[in-house]
């Protein structure tokens, strides 16, 4: 799982490619780059280059009980206390 490169990682992950570390890297350096550079009056969206994850995020159904035992067992384990 820690190979962002292999075919394997990016399915597990739900990736549409598999992207190395240096290439999502790259991407975001590169996005950003343009972003900042830009001519907002001539390119008025900002650069939306390709990444491998998926623009909509997968919404899982959880119900009010898996959430509070989801709740629970990260407040035992967070670092951060409340």
């Amino acid at each position: 799982m820690r190979d962002y490169g292999s075919h394997l990682g990016a399915d597990m992950r739900g990736w549409d490619f598999a992207a190395g570390y240096g290439e999502f890297m790259t991407g975001l350096h590169a996005a950003a780059f343009m972003n900042s550079s830009r001519d907002s009056k001539i390119q008025k969206d900002p650069f939306d280059l390709p990444f491998p994850w998926p623009k909509v995020a997968a919404v899982e159904d959880v119900t009010p009980e898996e959430r509070a035992a989801l709740r629970a067992s990260l407040e035992r384990r967070s670092a951060f206390a409340r």
